[in-house]
């Protein structure tokens, strides 16, 4: 009897020491990557570049499925209702915060049944305007928009996005009334933008660039805190005259809720040896994102950046009554 309570316990022993190194050994199989917009975008391009490279430092391939509609809604749900086994992912962004106060009814709670894992870039506006205004500072432009009866329209790429906050929250900001055109896309904003029939915009980088350079329209600020890699002499919006002031999105990985420990930790540490890599910091600053420093691109500090999205945008979506349901 007592043999076989020996080879009882010794069976359980090498049972748990081969749970133990299956743990170790994380991934042991294929992952998948959610990407809720449509390939070739901003953020299918960076998740793409990066998970290339961790699927190389993880062994195991990352299989990257785009789902977009609904404004991201349609890929998140797919992954708060997939298994929280340690092979799925999403890419998230700052609609995640948007979308709570522009719906009525979300099929999912980020909070609730996403984990973050970690920020793949910071994704900073210009502020754009027509080359004929007379205006060549961000002091400029808040200076005509009060004077200028009935105020300044604006542009942005979609109800409800950063872009058409951003001029809300600058109009708000400043003291002068700012009324918002929606568009289709980026391109017909720049367009309406260089024509005259909007005053100004607050753009993604990458698309605006070749019309500053060529001066189909002026640059004045960038919205993040800091200055950006791609227009490192223009100011933010701060240093010119508005402290404080910052409109950035953000593109991220999560994970559902109940994701082992050991997966949540081992993709964040893998995703930051990646976005440290040169050529990685190179093509991110190349279409114009920002990548964060490690020491702020924790699980913590993602969750800390959506919270403050929600506090911020959301009071200015509920005071605007902006609904996309």
């Amino acid at each position: 009897m007592l043999r076989r309570n020996m080879v009882r316990a010794g069976a359980g022993l090498v049972l748990a020491g081969g749970a133990a190194r299956a743990a170790e050994a994380w991934p042991t199989r294929p992952l998948r990557l959610v990407v809720p917009y449509s390939p070739g975008g901003g953020a299918d391009i960076l998740a793409r570049a990066v998970m290339a490279r961790v699927s190389e430092r993880l062994g195991q391939p990352i299989v990257i499925e785009n789902r977009g509609g609904a404004n991201t809604i349609i890929g998140t749900q797919l992954i708060t209702q997939s298994p929280s086994d340690g092979t799925n992912f999403v890419v998230g962004t700052s609609s995640m915060a948007l979308n709570t106060f522009l719906y009525r009814k979300l099929p999912f709670d980020v909070e609730r049944d996403l984990v973050p894992v970690a920020l793949l870039a910071m994704v900073p506006f210009v502020l754009v305007v027509n080359p004929q205004l007379p205006v060549h500072s961000v002091a400029d432009l808040i200076a005509y928009g009060k004077k200028t009866e009935g105020g300044l329209m604006f542009g942005s790429y979609g109800a409800g996005s950063i872009a058409h906050l951003s001029g809300m929250l600058l109009g708000r900001s400043a003291g002068f009334e700012a009324t918002h055109v929606a568009y289709p896309g980026s391109a017909p904003v720049l367009l309406d933008l260089m024509g005259g029939r909007i005053a100004f915009a607050f753009s993604t980088i990458l698309p605006a660039v070749p019309e500053i350079r060529n001066g189909r329209m002026r640059a004045l600020a960038v919205t993040t805190p800091e200055r950006v890699t791609a227009l490192p002499a223009l100011p933010t919006i701060g240093e010119a005259g508005m402290p404080g002031f910052d409109a950035a999105g953000w593109n991220s990985v999560h994970a559902p809720r109940g994701t082992p420990e050991e997966a949540l930790r081992r993709m964040n540490a893998e995703m930051l040896a990646v976005l440290d890599l040169p050529e990685i910091r190179r093509l991110f600053g190349e279409q114009g994102y920002e990548i964060p420093p490690s020491s702020r691109n924790t699980p913590a500090a993602l969750a800390a950046l959506h919270r403050a999205d929600m506090e911020k945008w959301g009071k200015i979506i509920r005071e605007a009554e902006i609904r996309l349901d």
